[in-house]
Order: structure tokens, then sequence, then C-alpha cells
């Protein structure tokens, strides 16, 4: 073959396998995308899709219970009963007592057997301030044959009683729930739904924090686990407030809002229901000292 024609076939050559050359990659290179780019992190990037982590719970912040609560009625599961707080006093010396009237309960063990009994003869006691365990304000009433705990909202109370159920003039009852506003009183179902988007807010982001801080950790599973049957406990507790159908969706709501304050409690920060902080005064001008005299 002609020198010049053998050398014209490896220009050839070089030039056809010029795009699979190209495609060969040494040990170690970045593959490149298909739109050119290449792809940046390793094993352990965030895949691409995937929200990231927020740093803080946003949103805005639950209105005080001490703004709503005193002097409304509250019913348990917004049916019977009745439970009033009242303040007493002003300004930093105030404080709180709650009334419980008509509370449904049961003589022995016949449940048809029905009592209404009013607690302490109809009178109020003294509310004691327990910290925010959970989140919520917490209070205590001592009744007699009952002590009962108030987590407070500023529509609505999660009432428990750490002694079990109680006993007043021989009738049995349970107070443990969520008492607040009848059906007449529940907000409309547009604001409510308004107010739950809120609180799933809150509450994804504060377990989106969470879940990332507690997965390694005996800790972490347990709190999925939690989570996981947050939503299911929320609708068997919730399906009989009220009369109407408005009822389970106010109940739901208090529900998610009390969750997303406990996790966020456990995110750590001040409870977005908390009184805010006085402003610190700040130190008087200082004069400027005489210049000397010459």
């Amino acid at each position: 073959m002609p020198r010049r024609a053998a050398l014209l076939l490896i220009l050839t050559l070089a030039v056809l396998a010029g795009p699979a050359l190209a495609q060969l990659q040494l040990p170690g290179a970045v593959a490149p995308t298909p739109q050119g780019g290449a792809t940046h992190g390793g094993a352990g990037a965030r895949p691409t899709g995937e929200p990231s982590v927020p740093r803080t719970v946003s949103g805005p912040p639950l209105r005080r219970w001490e703004e709503g609560l005193p002097g409304r009625t509250l019913r348990f599961l917004g049916q019977h009963g009745s439970m009033v707080i009242n303040r007493t006093g002003a300004g930093p010396q105030a404080g709180y007592t709650i009334a419980a009237t008509n509370i449904v309960g049961r003589r022995g063990n016949d449940i048809r057997n029905m009592c209404t009994p009013d607690l302490n003869g109809g009178r109020p006691v003294t509310l004691t301030p327990a910290g925010r365990p959970d989140g919520l304000a917490r209070y205590q009433a001592a009744f007699p044959g009952c002590t009962i705990t108030l987590d407070l909202m500023a529509d609505a109370a999660f009432v428990s009683a750490p002694g079990g159920v109680c006993t007043f003039d021989d009738c049995v009852f349970d107070p443990s729930g969520l008492w607040g506003p009848n059906d007449r009183e529940i907000p409309a179902d547009r604001e409510i739904e308004r107010a739950r988007g809120v609180a799933e807010r809150k509450l994804n982001d504060a377990r989106r924090i969470l879940q990332q801080r507690l997965r390694s950790t005996p800790e972490g599973r347990q709190f999925l686990q939690e989570q996981a049957a947050f939503p299911a406990n929320r609708e068997r507790l919730c399906r009989n407030y009220g009369t109407s159908d408005i009822g389970p969706g106010f109940c739901a709501l208090k529900f998610t809002e009390a969750r997303a304050e406990k996790l966020s409690a456990m995110v750590g920060g001040p409870p977005s229901d908390a009184p805010p902080r006085p402003a610190r005064p700040r130190p008087p001008p200082q004069n400027p000292a005489p210049a000397p005299q010459q």
C-alpha cells in the first residue's frame, strides 16, 4: 500500500473511533449525566428529589390558652359534663381555678345506673401549674376523691386522671379524654382545615428533624412506632366527639396541634404558646469623661 494511502487510512480510523474512546473512563472518574453535567456527592449524598431536613420547626405559634380558655365551658367529647376555668387576681399574681359539674359516671358496675355528681359540691378548686412535660401547659386540680391533670389549649383541654378512675359520692367516673366545645361552638370547616394544614406542617417538620436525630439510637425505633400509630389512635379517640360530622374534625385538629407541640418540645426551643420574654433593658448611656484642662 502506498505510504500516502496508509496515512489517510490511519487518520480515518482515528476520527471514527473518537466518540467511542470518549466513553471510556478511568477508575474513579465521574460519569456524565444525560444532560452532560457531572453528578456530585458520594454514597451518602441525598437522593435527587428528597426534601432536605429543616433546621427548625416552622409555623405560627398557637394561641395562648390564657387568652381563650378562662370562662369557657368545656364538655367531655363536646357532649356532657362541664368544666370551667376562671382567672383570679391580676398581673403577675394572677391564678386560676376550675369547677367541674354534672360529670357523668355510674354507680357500682351497672352502666345503666348513671350518676352526674358535682365535684367538690360544684365549688372551684385551685389549678396548680405542673410545667410543660409534653409541650402544652399542664395544670393539676385536686378535687375530693379525684385528682386530674389538664394539658391546656385556647379552646380545649386534654384531661387525665393519674390515679385511674375517680370516685365521688359513690359515683365512679373516668374524666380522661378531650374536653372542648359542643357542635354549635366549633369553628367552621374551612377554619378547621386551614388550622389543620398549619399543624400538619409543623408536625412534619418536627418529625423529620427527630427522625434524623434519632435514627441510629434505640429511641429512634420507638419514635417511629409511636408516629406510625398516631393517625389510627387519633381517629379512634375522635370518632365519638360531638354529635355531628364537624366534631371529629375539630377533635383531630386538637390532637394534631398537641402532637406537633410535643414533638417541637423534643426538638428544642420555647413552646409556641409560651408568653413572650420581656425585653432586656438597655443600660443608660454613659457621659463621656471631661477633657483634661490645659
